[in-house]
């Protein structure tokens, strides 16, 4: 007895190397050999992967004709499995005389483990018998190897053949139940623990409350199935913690942190995220400063939290003194801390600091090119986004999408920032539709935001052929479900002035949101339906959506349109009355049209003075084009004025002033205007057009020569001149 121990104590301190010598010695000085040692050997060489030192434990025992017993040969093949070595474990298997029921369970095990479920299937129905262990093996083994529904079907089997699950079978099954997040699943389970106690157990009591926290969105079922377990641990204690903090509660779960009687790194980790999730970061600082004052040790997962938190510029010092801590206890090369430190200083605007943290980087993973891809992006610098994007060794969907986003948006800047800067924004657009075909080549499948992204591109620059073509590929790929997908299309289709297929694909829509209402809603509204789009905002209103900001930009576009001047205001008064939301200056914007189109120029002058916020160049933008409409030179020029306040430069308006001059017959007022465009050199933006052949796209300016078939164009149109003048010529 005291050499058995000696030698498990030495297998397990020395590690298999020296186990190895060790039972080599103590082989030599014996006739015979304890198939025990030979376990413990085998033990500790599966447990350290040494593939070597097992294949000389076995070529030991060949040697020396040592007789094992069914346990010895059962550890012999749960080796070589752990070890990978699949074909040495089914030669051992061959060679076995006898087998019990572990030897089963090892099988099964060993097969889940190097990814061959389908054997380790076959193996579980061939037992000969089968008691809760082995049951316990298949159902963790499909869950282990993501065939989730598979270990909840084999559960369903389990008790339908009467065996009786233990809590490892709760564990597992309710860990395949928490990855699908189907609630009346884990409900089910959790009525099977209740009849058997096992609600009791602490793993299994933590499994359920881990379930519910993930699959449900009402924390009384956490706190139900914590009230169960008998014997609570910090562990419980931190799931209910994280349950109350990840939902919001952030007051319940101070006072679940405050009333732990042991918390250990986890527990702080759980209250200092639920903090920045919660948008409480000075609370979660101070809690760090706590947690470091009592020598509790921060780990990575702290201080990625920490910095998570300090995306917003006006943490910056704090980020920098985190920074600075991370250095000090020696963690500045940890990749996921690196990785959060390139999110921060991105989010930050501090690209360069960003740059400095990736370029210090021993090694990287794809989150680290990722991450700094996604800081240039979240600059605006392109060109750097494209460049990093370009070195990336290996490209993940995250980094397709952030390029594709990226150059989206900034075709999106462009249209706010100068809406006469048409061709730049098709630039944009078109590489933004560039990177969605590349990715479509690529190894990377796009998902659900790529084909967002892809549609409102198609939609920016009113591509229907594009958009048609997109929509068939989603739906290809099997997203003809996916809310946001068809939000997308109906919003596309919208804007390439398809408003009848946009109908459709809202009447497909089993339970449209918001979005998918205001999509169509400003469809309508786009295309010059008003009348359209006050009937259908009465069918939103009967199924009892509630509308937002968005809602009324588009119902006070559709009453501009068609002239509904007192519905318009009805409108704006229950936005603000009803509803308690404050306008925005897209909804004066849309009042001043409104008014402005009506001629009630006077009216809507009064509602851009009255504004409580300050209005910008677009809103008096919206009063001088009406002003030219109706041709009212003098509410026109204080229109005017207040748009070179704010924007000297503008030649839009400009050049509209001297339109509004030009309707009146003030020539003299037109004359100055033009003389002050040739002063500051203020040019107007050329006119872009685009048509779309083939699913191409063709963008020309007025006067451009850029196009790659600019010299075939001015041939044609040479040709087409000749043409018109020879049969002029013959006609008269």
């Amino acid at each position: 007895m005291h050499t058995r121990c000696s030698t498990k104590c030495c297998l397990t301190v020395h590690g298999a190397g020296e186990g190895l010598c060790y039972f080599k010695h103590l082989q030599a000085s014996r006739a015979s050999a304890h198939e025990f040692e030979v376990s413990s050997a085998l033990s500790v060489s599966a447990k350290l992967h040494a593939l070597d030192d097992g294949k000389q434990i076995h070529a030991f025992i060949v040697k020396n004709n040592i007789v094992m017993d069914v346990a010895a040969w059962n550890s012999l093949i749960n080796f070589y499995f752990k070890c990978g070595s699949v074909c040495d474990a089914e030669k051992v298997l061959d060679e076995m005389s006898e087998r019990d029921v572990y030897t089963w369970t090892v099988l099964v095990n060993g097969y889940a483990l190097n990814g061959n479920l389908r054997e380790a299937m076959d193996c579980f129905d061939k037992m000969p018998w089968r008691n809760t262990v082995s049951w316990n093996s298949v159902i963790s083994a499909c869950q282990r190897e993501g065939c989730d529904e598979m270990a909840m079907q084999m559960f369903n089997r389990m008790r339908r053949e009467a065996e009786v699950p233990n809590n490892l079978t709760f564990v597992a099954v309710l860990k395949a139940c928490s990855c699908l997040l189907v609630l009346e699943n884990g409900e089910g389970i959790h009525g099977c623990m209740v009849k058997s106690w096992w609600t009791k157990d602490v793993l299994a009591g933590c499994t359920l409350m881990d379930m519910y926290a993930k699959c449900g969105d009402d924390v009384s079922d956490v706190w139900t199935a914590f009230g169960d377990i008998e014997n609570k641990n910090v562990v419980s204690w931190s799931i209910l913690l994280a349950s109350y903090a990840q939902n919001g509660k952030i007051v319940e779960a101070e006072g679940i942190f405050c009333g732990m009687v042991e918390r250990n790194v986890v527990s702080w980790n759980v209250m200092i995220a639920g903090y920045v999730q919660n948008g409480l970061q000075d609370k979660a600082f101070r809690l760090f400063g706590d947690m470091v004052r009592i020598n509790v040790k921060p780990n990575t997962f702290t201080l990625t939290s920490l910095m998570s938190g300090c995306s917003n510029p006006r943490y910056a010092k704090i980020g920098e003194s985190f920074h600075g801590y991370v250095i000090q206890v020696g963690l500045e090369t940890e990749i996921s801390i690196c990785n959060s430190m390139i999110t921060m200083y991105g989010e930050q605007g501090n690209v360069g600091h960003a740059r400095l943290v990736f370029d210090m980087m021993p090694l990287y993973d794809v989150v680290s090119w990722t991450a700094m891809v996604a800081g240039y992006v979240s600059n605006g610098d392109l060109f750097e986004a494209h460049r990093m994007f370009d070195s990336m060794p290996e490209k993940n969907l995250i980094a397709w999408n952030t390029m594709m986003f990226g150059y989206l948006q900034n075709g999106k800047n462009i249209a706010v920032d100068n809406p006469h800067k048409l061709h730049d924004l098709f630039i944009s657009v078109d590489d933004a539709l560039m990177f969605f075909h590349e990715m479509e080549t690529s190894d990377v499948k796009p998902d659900h935001f790529s084909y967002n992204c892809a549609l409102s591109a198609c939609a920016s620059v009113g591509a229907v052929e594009l958009t048609r073509t997109t929509h068939c590929k989603a739906l290809k790929r099997g997203f003809e479900s996916d809310v946001g997908v068809r939000n997308a299309l109906i919003t596309a289709y919208g804007k390439c002035g398809c408003i009848r297929e946009a109908e459709k694909i809202f009447s497909g829509m089993n339970s449209p949101d918001r979005i998918s209402w205001n999509a169509l809603l400003t469809g309508y509204s786009q295309n010059g339906r008003g009348n359209e789009a006050l009937d259908f905002y009465e069918v939103m209103q009967k199924s009892r959506i509630e509308p937002n900001h968005v809602t009324f930009i588009s119902l006070l576009s559709a009453c501009s349109y068609i002239g509904e001047v007192k519905k318009g205001q009805c409108f704006f008064d229950e936005m603000v009355n009803t509803h308690g939301i404050s306008p925005t200056k897209e909804h004066y914007a849309c009042m001043v049209d409104l008014l402005g189109r009506a001629g009630l120029l006077s009216e809507a002058e009064a509602i851009i003075r009255k504004m409580p916020i300050k209005p910008d160049a677009a809103v008096w933008g919206a009063l001088i084009g009406a002003c030219k409409m109706h041709e009212n030179p003098t509410i026109g020029r204080r229109a005017a004025n207040q748009i070179f306040t704010l924007e000297p430069d503008n030649s839009a308006a400009h050049i509209t002033l001297a339109k509004t001059f030009a309707a009146a017959r003030m020539w003299d007022d037109v004359a100055e205007v033009r003389t002050i465009l040739k002063e500051k050199k203020l040019l107007k933006e050329p006119g872009c057009s685009w048509i779309e052949i083939r699913n191409q796209k063709h963008a020309f300016l007025s006067c451009g020569i850029t196009h790659l078939q600019n010299n075939l164009i001015q041939e044609t149109l040479s040709c087409l001149y000749c043409n018109m003048k020879d049969r002029l010529c013959t006609t008269f």
